[in-house]
């Protein structure tokens, strides 16, 4: 199962509860220990002597969150506040490194960074060329540190010839890319006549990212892979137009799917003051909020299972235009708009925000999984919860109404999070070393890819 938590932990008991995976709920208990795993799930579990027991009952057990996208990079502080996500459920960050130089160095800076954080933290490194460095630093990084997936951001100017290269490359190394969607080009095009014509404020930043941009990308992106034969993760996506085309491709038969960002869910272009100041604008993204139809659209490719998870997006200094707040808000936004408005059940809940990225990323069932030998990385739930942050509180959420709240956060078989508090002997995450995919895995994709293009031409 790859590195866990070091020595033996206590044994830990959550009794009472009713257990929710992304496949089903029972009314079962779960004993923790070893070295941070799930040892038994069972009705009715004895209490082992000196076992510590957590009362669930009334309450929900769930898998710890599976955050698929941040973009801390080699921040240590930017790290410490993981604890913020525990606050929010989630126990494991997939985060981004964009490097400065070579990727070895990137990867070392990266991992001294990663040490201080409060979840569990897995590795997407973002690639900024097809060179032959890059090409050969990928193979060490897949095959010594256990990085399989890959950032190509489209929006930062990466070329079509490029992105060919690189993901038919990741699919030989077993390695899945992460296309970032946005036509650089056009974007910079209409940002240069926004400056222009004086718009600066938060509107330029949605005017210089109309969602055709965003749609042309994404199809572009996913035709890119199909080419190679190599599947490929899109996202974030904003718009109508991008989930339509990740339907399609899925139609076509090609291996694809996507994340949504958690404020994307409930934020729409109304945010934006067109005569604010954008330095300081915590709504300056890319992509931008959409307006209200992009964001029911969304929602309804979230339940249908396309895109697949729902990521936080958070990076402490909004590095790649991400959103500065947002890691203890994702599981409740989900739950808030999501289960209890009655999209969503509880399990789609666990799905979209914990399994969908673990299995994804070669992870599952060590995350997003309450069964023996799992991470013991759980959460005791209050379903009924709901909080709404007040209008003029500032800041990401504001005048947004939450659901659901983490009472009690377990991390590696230990508790972290507890009565609205991290607790003090929680100590720092590990870090998840994620397989590659199976070899024959790029084989069949490519059989797959030519299947789809012919079915295309019937």
């Amino acid at each position: 199962m790859g590195i866990r938590h070091g020595h033996g932990r206590d044994l830990l008991l959550i009794r009472g509860g009713t257990v929710v995976t992304g496949q089903a709920s029972l009314c079962v208990d779960v004993l923790c220990g070893g070295v941070g795993e799930i040892v038994a799930v069972g009705p009715d579990l004895e209490t082992p002597t000196g076992c510590t027991v957590v009362d669930a009952g009334g309450l929900l057990v769930m898998p710890g969150g599976v955050d698929p996208l941040t973009g801390i990079g080699a921040d240590a502080a930017g790290f410490a506040r993981s604890a913020e996500a525990l606050a929010g459920g989630t126990t494991t960050l997939l985060d981004v490194m964009r490097p400065e130089g070579d990727l070895a160095t990137a990867w070392r800076d990266w991992r001294h960074a990663a040490r201080h954080a409060r979840t569990d933290v897995g590795l997407h490194m973002l690639l900024p060329d097809a060179s032959a460095p890059v090409l050969h630093a990928m193979g060490g990084l897949v095959a010594r540190h256990g990085v399989n997936s890959f950032r190509l951001s489209m929006a930062a100017g990466l070329e079509d010839g490029a992105i060919l290269r690189l993901v038919g490359h990741a699919a030989e190394l077993g390695a899945l890319c992460v296309i970032e969607a946005q036509n650089a080009q056009a974007m910079a095009c209409l940002r240069a006549e926004l400056e222009h014509a004086g718009i600066t404020g938060g509107e330029a930043c949605l005017f210089a990212a109309p969602p055709p941009v965003e749609a042309e990308a994404t199809n572009r992106a996913i035709m890119l892979a199909g080419l190679r034969g190599a599947p490929v993760q899109v996202g974030p996506v904003s718009t109508s137009g991008a989930v339509a085309t990740l339907a399609a491709a899925r139609l076509r038969g090609q291996r694809v799917d996507g994340h949504v960002l958690a404020a994307h869910l409930v934020l729409d272009e109304a945010v934006y003051d067109p005569d604010g100041d954008a330095t300081h604008d915590p709504y300056i993204t890319v992509p931008p909020f959409r307006d209200a139809s992009h964001r029911h659209a969304l929602w309804g490719a979230l339940v249908s299972g396309n895109p697949g998870m729902v990521a936080s997006g958070f990076s402490p200094t909004g590095q790649g235009a991400g959103l500065t707040e947002g890691l203890a808000e994702r599981m409740r936004v989900v739950w808030g708009h999501g289960v209890q408005l009655g999209l969503l059940t509880a399990e789609e809940f666990v799905y979209v925000t914990a399994e969908a990225a673990a299995r994804a990323f070669n992870i599952y069932p060590r995350k997003g999984a309450i069964m023996p030998g799992a991470d013991a990385d759980l959460v005791v739930w209050d379903p009924d919860a709901e909080e709404t942050r007040p209008a003029d509180a500032g800041g990401l959420y504001a005048g947004v109404t939450l659901g659901g709240r983490a009472l009690h956060v377990v991390r590696g078989g230990v508790t972290v999070w507890k009565d609205g508090a991290p607790c003090a002997a929680a100590g720092h995450g590990a870090y998840v070393p994620r397989p590659a995919f199976r070899p024959a895995l790029s084989a069949r994709m490519r059989h797959a890819a030519h299947l789809s293009e012919r079915a295309g031409r019937l």
